[in-house]
């Protein structure tokens, strides 16, 4: 098997269980009715950007070594994903500035407040999944 895309996959499953405990942890028994969103949705606690492509990298490293192209290039990649999703949190910080009106609504709504990047505490966690599960592969 493919071992990168069997760390992606591992890192994605494992994001997305801890996004659903994650969820009850924090909204209590009203979020089951959230359950398959937390499942299918890659936004919220943690970033399964992060994860993801934090465990892709890692095997690469693992896989081609330091100085090989494709780990050049999935180290840029990685920078890049982990960086707008960071980004589209500070975007929306400003517009709640602008327009508190809306962002009160989003506030209001689970589903449109997880649509608006990651916090850094999300991005930290998604990393340290994908890190973790690219070491469990690779090991």
């Amino acid at each position: 098997m493919n071992t990168i895309l069997l760390a992606a996959l591992v890192a994605w499953i494992m994001a997305q269980a801890v996004k659903v405990i994650f969820g009850f942890i924090r909204y209590g028994k009203e979020d089951r009715s959230r359950v398959m969103w937390r499942i299918i949705w890659a936004g919220g606690m943690p970033s399964v950007h992060s994860s993801v492509i934090t465990s892709v990298v890692i095997t690469i490293l693992h896989t081609t070594g330091v100085e090989s192209a494709i780990f050049g290039l999935a180290a840029i990649i990685s920078l890049v994903v982990i960086y707008d999703r960071g980004r589209m949190y500070s975007i929306y910080n400003t517009f709640q500035k602008r327009y508190p009106d809306f962002a009160a609504e989003i506030q209001g709504d689970p589903i449109l407040k997880d649509l608006v990047g990651h916090r850094l505490s999300e991005i930290i966690a998604g990393i340290v999944i994908g890190a973790v599960s690219g070491m469990v592969i690779i090991l």
